[in-house]
């Protein structure tokens, strides 16, 4: 069994945001798309800027420089999509943008950085750079509402920032990762829409991740390490286990499941503990073997002012043989989307491994 890499050129520019198995949702810059099959993408929806920032943005090293794109798209129960642009937070309900209100400042959320329970609340934390480590909060969004309500605060000097809330299917769990040095490294867990709030592990870098994977045994991470080496965790379940999987070869934000199947994309962060210049995709296969699958290069652009390298995942009920992934501050490979499959065969990947 092997995974092919391809590009898809009918998704160039497009960023897969949210995928199911007979549909998906795209972005653009500031505009959301429904995508079914193998069907044109039609408009879903757009989250309003500026004159100018709408224009800036389609010039794409100044959308990167503004962060001028969507970074969660989430449907929920009553029909509408919650949505993060930018630093902005809100849902689009029949095609039109409502900004949600109660934020105490605008605030990025990180990419896959937001959870939705069973009764279709959003959790997510703020994303901000938060040098002077003041005060940091987990907010919560009801369908249907115009506004959101805070959850949780950390404390001033707790923590530097929120990396994600994320859902555990298995036990219907939220976990809240945080970051970014020493005791802010921690992973997070709340059976009571952060009433309580368990510490599973925490203290340093091996346990600061931005992204969680679930299985019936394990719960499963990889690193998001600055200065140590970037390896991939798993936890059992049943006694609380700690085990290191493999090393990778630099910081992973996004990771992906297609079964078990598991996927982690490291990102071309270019510090300390990068191993060479390349974003790179990871297979983690159901019998333990850590593989990687592509490479892509960074570009010539500053990581600070124009993003890093990264491959964006979607999120969602995702499909068994498949996903897409969009790259982002790569050479030749910037704002074009890609498409994983499952092979049969022992075939060699289509994107050829570069360092």
């Amino acid at each position: 069994m092997s995974w092919t890499v391809t590009e898809e050129p009918a998704l160039r520019g497009f960023t897969v945001e949210w995928l199911a198995v007979d549909a998906m949702i795209l972005s653009r810059r500031e505009q959301l798309y429904r995508r079914k099959g193998d069907e044109p993408p039609t408009p879903l929806g757009r989250v309003p800027v500026t004159w100018w920032r709408a224009c800036l943005s389609r010039i794409r090293p100044a959308q990167r420089l503004l962060r001028a794109m969507v970074y969660n798209v989430a449907p929920l129960p009553d029909g509408s999509q919650f949505v993060t642009y930018g630093r902005q937070v809100g849902v689009l309900r029949d095609g039109r943008y409502v900004a949600l209100a109660g934020l105490v400042r605008p605030c990025r959320v990180l990419r896959g950085g937001a959870a939705v329970d069973d009764v279709g609340h959003v959790y997510f934390g703020e994303y901000l750079v938060n040098n002077d480590r003041g005060p940091m909060r987990v907010y919560r969004y009801t369908a249907g509402t115009k506004c959101v309500e805070i959850v949780h605060e950390f404390t001033a000097g707790a923590i530097r920032h929120v990396h994600g809330v994320t859902r555990d299917p298995f036990d219907r769990s939220l976990w809240c990762l945080t970051g970014d040095v020493g005791d802010e490294c921690r992973l997070l867990r709340t059976k009571d829409g952060f009433r309580t709030l368990e510490v599973v592990g925490g203290g340093d870098e091996t346990w600061r991740c931005v992204s969680l994977l679930f299985t019936a045994s394990h719960v499963v991470y990889a690193t998001d390490a600055e200065f140590t080496p970037n390896r991939v965790y798993r936890i059992e379940r049943a006694t609380g286990r700690r085990e290191a999987v493999g090393e990778l070869d630099g910081p992973t934000y996004y990771t992906i499941a297609c079964g078990e199947d598991l996927f982690f994309a490291v990102t071309a962060e270019l510090c300390p503990s990068q191993v060479g210049r390349s974003a790179t995709l990871w297979w983690l296969s159901p019998t333990g073997r850590l593989e990687r699958l592509a490479a892509f290069e960074k570009d010539r652009l500053p990581v600070a002012i124009f993003l890093p390298g990264t491959l964006h995942l979607p999120r969602g009920p995702g499909r068994a043989d498949e996903f897409y992934f969009h790259a982002v501050g790569l050479r030749a490979a910037d704002n074009r989307t890609f498409r994983v499959q499952r092979q049969a065969s022992a075939a060699q990947s289509a994107i050829p491994l570069r360092s």
